[in-house]
């Protein structure tokens, strides 16, 4: 685990509010120089803690109103890693979970409506080796996100 002070806190707070500060204003924001932050900036990178920069995105403009955690129960005849895979690459999923319970996977998915969403997990799902069963729990509102 790569060690992390105050600082470098700072920063990724700051990059996770705004992923498009220049270093100037994320230096300035968390009381370093430029260079200083430039240097940190690059080996939390290069460590892997920073893992990459992306638009955050509406999804209702975009046309998804529907999100929901779709839980899946597998048949233990496939295994978890190769069924998370398959499932992955389903239109809508947008993260898969391996998880403790009772389920063995937690999948993201957004979806432009209801219909859409039961055409994945009553068709796409149940079509797929290994998915015995599944139990969605929709999102509601979204309180707050970060990662």
């Amino acid at each position: 685990m790569t060690k992390l002070d105050e600082t470098d806190r700072q920063i990724i707070a700051a990059l996770q509010e705004n992923g498009r500060l220049s270093n100037m204003e994320l230096a300035e924001r968390v009381n370093l120089s430029h260079s200083s932050c430039s240097r940190r900036i690059s080996r939390l990178e290069k460590e892997g803690v920073i893992v990459g920069y992306r638009a955050l995105t509406d999804r209702e403009k975009l046309g998804y109103s529907v999100r929901a955690y779709c839980g899946v129960f597998r048949d233990p005849s496939v295994g978890w890693n190769e069924l998370a895979h398959i499932l992955a690459q389903i239109e809508g999923v947008v993260s898969v979970f391996a998880v403790s319970g009772d389920v063995d996977l937690m999948v993201e998915i957004v979806a432009r409506d209801l219909r859409h969403y039961s055409d994945v997990v009553m068709k796409q799902f149940a079509d797929t080796k290994g998915v015995n069963a599944t139990r969605s729990t929709f999102v509601l509102e979204e309180v707050k996100s970060i990662y």
